[in-house]
């Protein structure tokens, strides 16, 4: 598993937002920088931390609510969705690995071998055809998240709010 990126030291002094705003965008850059990654079909560990990553920001938006209000209760929702998916992909990865393990442990010659064989072979392959179009949706729940501009939402939220009289760069 991937390791969280760390926050910057928060500051006890200041209100909550501020600190909340620097949570935020460390977990925002953290997420979406498996940007890359979530179209690869092979990269199944990555993948794995993706949803970690995904965790991590949901939660962040989850701690923060009354900060982030009613557009980060919409990402949130957003979020979990992706979170689910991520995770449903995941539980096909480690059957997968369990199922080539049990087929690598068979012993050719032994007794039983033709009859489990043949089981475990149509149970790859129907795990690893599942798995497939639940990559798909993992993909296709990403490009949502694009679809819907998350990103620039999740960067607003994090920005500190622009005072009265004080021109935007």
């Amino acid at each position: 598993m991937s390791r969280a990126l760390p926050v910057p030291p928060l500051d006890p002094e200041a209100p909550l937002a501020v600190n909340a705003r620097r949570v935020l965008i460390v977990r925002v850059v953290e997420l979406f920088s498996y940007a890359p990654i979530i179209p690869d079909a092979t990269a199944t560990e990555a993948l794995h931390d993706a949803r970690i990553a995904t965790k991590r920001l949901r939660y962040t938006l989850e701690l923060f609510r009354t900060v982030f209000g009613p557009v980060g209760e919409r990402i949130i929702e957003q979020l979990k969705e992706m979170q689910e998916e991520l995770g449903e992909l995941h539980d096909h990865d480690v059957r997968i690995e369990i199922i080539e393990r049990e087929l690598g442990g068979l012993d050719e010659e032994g007794e039983g071998t033709a009859l489990v064989r043949p089981g475990l072979d149509r149970l790859l392959k129907r795990e690893r055809t599942a798995r497939a179009r639940r990559h798909k949706e993992v993909v296709k729940r990403w490009r949502g998240l694009e679809r819907d501009e998350v990103l620039p939402k999740l960067i607003a939220l994090a920005s500190p709010p622009a005072r009265a009289g004080t021109p935007i760069p």
